[in-house]
């Protein structure tokens, strides 16, 4: 696979992990696919540092009241109660369910009177999750008539009433994208030490050996772990702790002599193998075999100025 294609591919799988991070972060219950009455759900949005939570609201209208006035009861009434469950129909403590208009409402409790309708036939209901004392989930509203002139059955053709309500809360939108970018950090340090680093900055993996005849015998093991091998002292990189974890450490030999040899691995995606290529900027190097990449028992001849270095290059995987 090329480094380009691999390059498309780390982008790729980068941004498909950051829209999924965001899909998972910013989801709210799922559909409990009942044939009930669902109320918008309530989108509670978390506190974080500074910024308070929020509680936002859902709203639905009881309509088709029907209450006449007499001379034994000019301001007849109607008292519902919201008995609220779980998804697994538990019934719920309903201190953290705030219902409004509060001069309407105790608890859970609708008491309405015809006056309070001021000659409307419905009432618009608003309801308040708080978060901090009710667990996000689905809920049920059980609506049943508790006392008073008014006959409930009829709004619902005889059927009783069951709302359904998603409660969630959410994260606060600057919690959500730093969550969002320090995923996309993650990714992107991932995607580049298992996938990218090897392929733009390979290391002498295949390891292999100098065997030096000249100017004194002696042997250069080449550390797997590093991208470069640097001969000489007129080539230096800088190097630091985010270079040598990010790019690869750099090996340096006879950094006493003037040479400026340049030794590093480098994909060859004809063959997909790791070969060494040797290159210098005031050297000049003769390579006995004149093969492009160094191959196992080549010899090679370093000049530079009156320094001379003259090495064997050994390893059985470069053949």
């Amino acid at each position: 696979m090329s480094k380009s294609i691999i390059t498309i591919v780390s982008v790729v799988a980068v941004v498909l992990g950051s829209v999924f991070a965001y899909n998972f972060l910013n989801k709210g219950q799922e559909d409990t696919k009942l044939n009930l009455v669902s109320l918008n759900p309530i989108d509670n949005t978390a506190s974080f540092l500074w910024v308070d939570n929020k509680q936002n609201e859902t709203t639905f209208y009881i309509s088709g009241i029907e209450m006449k006035p007499t001379s034994s009861n000019p301001n007849p009434y109607f008292e519902i109660i919201f008995i609220i469950k779980d998804a697994e129909n538990n019934i719920c403590n309903s201190s953290g369910f705030s219902f409004s208009p509060n001069a309407l409402f105790s608890e859970n409790t609708l008491r309405a009177s015809y006056n309070d309708l001021v000659n409307n036939d419905e009432l618009e209901i608003k309801l308040k999750v708080n978060t901090n004392v009710v667990d996000e989930g689905n809920y049920f509203l059980d609506v049943e008539l508790n006392e008073g002139t008014f006959d409930l059955s009829e709004i619902n053709n005889g059927e009783e009433i069951r709302l359904e309500l998603s409660v969630n809360e959410k994260l606060h939108p600057l919690q959500l994208w730093l969550s969002i970018l320090f995923v996309i950090f993650l990714l992107a340090i991932c995607v580049w030490f298992f996938l990218l680093k090897k392929e733009y900055f390979p290391t002498f993996s295949k390891k292999g050996q100098l065997n030096i005849s000249a100017p004194e015998t002696s042997t250069i093991f080449l550390n797997k772990n590093a991208r470069k091998l640097i001969i000489g002292n007129k080539l230096k990189e800088k190097e630091n702790f985010f270079t040598k974890l990010f790019y690869g450490k750099i090996q340096y030999e006879y950094l006493n002599s003037d040479h400026s040899v340049i030794i590093k691995p480098v994909h060859d995606f004809k063959t997909k193998k790791i070969w060494y290529i040797i290159s210098t900027t005031n050297s000049t190097v003769i390579n006995i075999s004149m093969k492009r990449y160094l191959n196992n028992g080549d010899k090679y001849v370093i000049n530079t100025n009156n320094e001379e270095l003259i090495f064997n290059y050994l390893n059985i995987k470069h053949i």
